[in-house]
């Protein structure tokens, strides 16, 4: 039975007229809590947890990835829209008095959580750059903008096929329509005219046709003696279909047709591996002899993009291997020539992984990163490197800030509700007991 602050707001619901009447009851029913907590649940469950040995999202008729699954937009509405049930609910059902301030934070609380959340799913960038650690140890004589070293932020999420004609710049075409988690020849394959795209028609020059006509999820590549390339997918049942953006050895079949100025036409096709970790220079590094074309280099790898800023490391030392001996890291900004603010980030122990930081972008702005030091490679190799995951988190902080609210509002709720504290007792309630 609704406690008496509720009925009361029940019966000044029946003043309004029948639309609105209906609409606020059904926002603040436990029915509409309970509806949209079991979709969000479900929806995020069936994100992250394989039935049968496939995801959800990697169904052919979704073939997506789980961060897109979790940035689809009913999944963010239905989410926002239960945080503003829950407030609404409570406004509704609890009448404002200190004894309800614990339940209150909580659901305000909550609430905060499920918004940043959802903010946090569609904005939330991470990627991974490694970066050269110095070996100048001298500080006085060390220049920190000589030992620059700019590196590449990855976007897991989408794959471009990277094109360098002879000795110009690399040039990124996206592969948005590409399958991925399916095998696609024929018809089946979308028919992507990646010489329309205009930084690469422009860097043409000429009539040249590069389209995909086979994409292979997970194969096989081998280079027979003859110099063909021959292409074994792996059966269904032996693919792996782990928690990635992508298959990690999947395969590109690219169809090369050059009209010359003799009016003749050549046609090359060859097959491209899928190169996840290929992310750290937009230089490709397989060439190909195209007719008509010449030396091309070509790359299939996750879409990357120079960062606005460069690392450089210093205070290595030949021999020492120790995690907390990395010294001193600067930030610069590889366009202007200066150090960023704040200039210095020390890496002091194995602990102490996380740290923030702003950087300038060219129009001035800034955005806020967070840089966690993960592990060192080739630590015998005298061209030693620290491995960086370079974070995004925009709505970090109003998470953490919703957290430790709903918290607070649980154990004030608790405190609240101790032994021997005197509640109001409902004049009904007591008539009928005596």
């Amino acid at each position: 039975m609704p406690n008496p602050h509720y009925q009361r707001v029940l019966e000044q619901d029946r003043q309004l007229p029948p639309p609105l009447r209906i609409f606020t009851r059904a926002m603040s029913s436990w029915w509409t809590i309970g509806v949209l907590v079991v979709f969000v649940v479900g929806y995020v469950a069936l994100a992250l947890v394989p039935l049968g040995g496939r995801y959800l999202w990697q169904l052919r008729f979704i073939d997506s990835t789980q961060q897109q699954v979790l940035t689809w937009w009913p999944l963010q509405a239905a989410a926002i829209l239960l945080a503003v049930v829950a407030v609404w609910s409570a406004l509704r059902r609890l009448p404002l008095r200190l004894a309800n301030l614990g339940a209150f934070l909580a659901v305000f609380g909550f609430a905060t959580i499920l918004v940043s959340q959802s903010w946090a799913f569609r904005y939330q960038s991470t990627g991974i750059a490694a970066v050269p650690i110095s070996q100048a140890s001298d500080e006085a004589n060390t220049d920190p903008l000589s030992l620059t070293y700019t590196t590449r932020f990855g976007d897991t999420s989408e794959r471009v096929l990277t094109v360098m004609l002879s000795s110009q710049a690399p040039v990124q075409v996206p592969l948005t329509a590409l399958p991925r988690w399916n095998d696609a020849a024929g018809d089946n394959c979308p028919t992507l005219k990646l010489h329309d795209d205009p930084k690469l028609q422009s860097a043409l020059g000429y009539q040249v046709r590069i389209t995909t006509i086979a994409y292979v999820a997970d194969g096989t590549l081998t280079q027979q003696p003859d110099g063909t390339q021959a292409v074994t997918p792996t059966p269904d049942g032996q693919r792996n279909t782990t928690a990635l953006p992508y298959p990690a050895r999947a395969l590109l079949s690219l169809q090369f047709v050059v009209d010359s100025e003799a009016g003749d036409t050549t046609t090359t096709t060859l097959w491209l591996p899928f190169e996840p970790e290929g992310t750290d220079s937009l230089v490709p590094n397989r060439f190909f002899n195209i007719k008509g074309l010449g030396s091309v280099g070509l790359a299939f790898r996750p879409m990357s993009k120079k960062l606005p800023f460069a690392m450089a490391g210093k205070g290595w030392q030949s021999g020492v291997v120790e995690k907390d001996y990395l010294g001193t890291i600067y930030i610069a900004d590889s366009n202007a020539g200066r150090l960023l603010q704040p200039n210095q980030y020390r890496f002091l122990s194995e602990t102490q992984t996380t740290y923030p930081y702003t950087a300038i972008m060219d129009d001035g702005t800034e955005q806020d990163y967070q840089m966690n030091w993960l592990d060192l490679i080739g630590a015998a190799d005298q061209q030693q490197h620290a491995l960086i995951r370079i974070t995004e988190h925009k709505a970090l902080i109003f998470i953490t800030a919703g957290l430790i609210t709903f918290l607070l509002g649980v154990v004030l709720d608790r405190l609240l509700d101790l032994p021997g504290r005197k509640r109001k007792t409902n004049p009904q309630t007591q008539l009928q007991s005596n």
